[in-house]
């Protein structure tokens, strides 16, 4: 896809943020969520100078997308402004960690709400105009926790892996309206939910590598797609 209409959760900073930036430099129409309204407002700041125009083909507003109402309403606000959506990328996401053992019930729901249920309640609200229109790619923001569980990320894990089995389900659900779907799963990227790891953030990867990453899939041609993509740091292969 060389231009069209895109949604991208959790974008006030790091992955979102970089993401929504490539594609407004690409002359994407861009609608931008975040939980905090002072975040949202930073960044709709920053992005409006991504290029000639850019001001006016973003919309930005604050809403907790793991909260069906919220998710209902910011992308009916966005397809009111921006469009029909072609591209949805769901990336909101906390970090929640701590061994089984010593984890609350609360902090358990909320890793599984924030990380899965946001991506599942903002899927199903943009397939049917992505449908109608016989298009569309669907990119989950995953992990390389997804990939291998760890001692201290059971929450995160269990839903970082269930990213990837939606992206799997969503997949064989919508080819037959030429709707895409891939898995990003990256290590460690230079982001603030990384900034307690031991890994330097100069040796991450960076939020401009995922952003770069999500620019090829949409190169792709039509009739081709990534189902899962394994990024890690040089140092950790």
């Amino acid at each position: 896809m060389s231009e069209g209409t895109a949604l991208v959760t959790g974008a006030s900073q790091g992955i979102g943020l970089a993401i929504a930036r490539a594609l407004l430099e690409r002359g994407w129409k861009v609608g931008i969520c975040a939980r905090r309204a002072d975040g949202v407002a930073r960044a709709a700041a920053e992005l409006g100078a991504a290029g000639p125009g850019a001001s006016g083909r973003l919309y930005a507003a604050a809403a907790d997308v793991s909260k069906e109402s919220e998710a209902k309403q910011w992308i009916a606000d966005a397809i009111d402004r921006l469009g029909p959506p072609d591209l949805l990328v769901n990336n909101a996401g906390i970090g929640v960690f701590g061994e089984i053992g010593k984890l609350t019930t609360e902090s358990w729901e909320r890793a599984l709400s924030v990380n899965l249920k946001s991506a599942f309640l903002c899927t199903r609200e943009v397939l049917p105009a992505m449908r109608a229109r016989g298009r569309g790619y669907v990119i989950n923001i995953s992990s390389l926790a997804g990939k291998k569980g760890m001692s201290g990320t059971a929450a995160y894990s269990a839903s970082k892996f269930g990213m990837i089995g939606l992206s799997q389900s969503l997949l064989e659900e919508a080819k037959a309206d030429n709707i895409r779907v891939t898995a990003i799963c990256p290590g460690y990227v230079a982001t603030p939910l990384a900034e307690k790891a031991t890994v330097p953030a100069a040796e991450m990867i960076q939020p401009e590598d995922i952003a770069a990453t999500v620019l090829y899939l949409l190169d792709l041609g039509p009739k081709a797609v990534v189902r899962e993509i394994v990024i890690e740091r040089i140092g950790a292969v």
